[in-house]
Formats: C-alpha cells, sequence, structure tokens
C-alpha cells in the first residue's frame, strides 16, 4: 500500500509538473489525465488503508522525487522527451508490482484494490509508448550493417589482409632459405 501510495503521489506530482512545463499538447492532456486518474486511485487506498491501519507517506519516494526533478532539468522538447521516458518506466514498475499483489496478495481488500488498478495503470502505460511512438522516439534500436564505410572497409579488408600476409610469407622464406654466416 506505502509503494502503491507514493507511486500515486509521484504521477500525481508529474501531472501537475507537465501542465506547466509541457512543450506539447499531448504531454500536457496525459499528465491531467495522470492527476485526475491517480487522485481517484489514491483517494481510495487512502480509505482503505486508514481502514487497515497502515500508515501512509506524506511524500513520493526520494528516488520518485529526484526523477522528477532530473526531468523538470530540462525544457521544451527535450521535457516532454523526458517526462515521457519516466512515465513510461514509472508506470511499467508499477503495473509490475500491482499484478504481484494481485496474485500473490493476501489481504482481500489489497488485492481488490490492486486488481482494479492494473487496468488504469496499462492503459496510461499504452498511452505514453503511443505518445513515444508518434514523438518518434525509438522503440528499438535497429544495428544494421555498419553502412557505406564497413562496405568499404570490408571490401579493402580482405586483400590488404592477403597482402600483408604474403610480405610476411615471403619474408620468412627468405629468411629461411637465406643461409646465415657464422663468425668465427
Amino acid at each position: 500500500m506505502v509503494a502503491a501510495h507514493q507511486s500515486n503521489l509521484a504521477e500525481i506530482s508529474a501531472g501537475n509538473s507537465s501542465q506547466s512545463r509541457a512543450a506539447t499538447a499531448e504531454v500536457r492532456r496525459l499528465g491531467a489525465m495522470f492527476v485526475q486518474m491517480h487522485t481517484d486511485m489514491d483517494t481510495e487506498l487512502s480509505a482503505a488503508a486508514a481502514q487497515l491501519g497502515v500508515q501512509l507517506p506524506a511524500t513520493p519516494s526520494p528516488a520518485q522525487q529526484q526523477a522528477l526533478a532530473a526531468v523538470e532539468a530540462n525544457s521544451g522538447s527535450a521535457y516532454d522527451a523526458a517526462w515521457l521516458t519516466q512515465q513510461r518506466a514509472g508506470h511499467q514498475q508499477a503495473l509490475d508490482a500491482t499484478k504481484t499483489e494481485t496474485s500473490a496478495g493476501s489481504d482481500p481488500t489489497v488485492v481488490a484494490l490492486a486488481t482494479a488498478a492494473v487496468p488504469v495503470i496499462q492503459s496510461h502505460l499504452d498511452e505514453v509508448v503511443a505518445a513515444l511512438a508518434d514523438a518518434g522516439a525509438p522503440t528499438r534500436v535497429e544495428t544494421g550493417s555498419g553502412g557505406q564505410a564497413a562496405r568499404q572497409a570490408r571490401s579493402w579488408a580482405v586483400p590488404i589482409t592477403l597482402a600483408v600476409l604474403g610480405v610476411a610469407m615471403i619474408g620468412l622464406a627468405g629468411s629461411l632459405a637465406w643461409p646465415r654466416r657464422r663468425r668465427s
């Protein structure tokens, strides 16, 4: 419950940050949606925590605060790219933890909250991934063939290697065939 609460607080903080710092309407839209939906989820979570006697912290974790500060160190399109990248990582982590709770949790109230949260978090992750793709962020990095320079290097590599080996063999053969003079 503590981790889920801090995740909600982090998403609310990041969403609020996007409202004044984002360069694009899409990032502002996602931020506003995250604020609203994570606030709703956290209201339910906080009520359940109070019933169960669980103390919840007032702020996101120090790591979450540092991640947001790193995003906020950017501006313009760099802010948007960093914000989306951080949101992808944060939502993936939250989704993994929430799915673990649904399958391994022991308290029925907490499991029910986690079960209700999974589709919301998954939809947020899907929207962030789509926004990254629309922004042209790579979802994978192609290694390619090395381009024209690699093809040129390969085309010269064999003849040069053979020439060097040939010269070395001639030198070796010559040294073996040439009689050595002994000094007396």
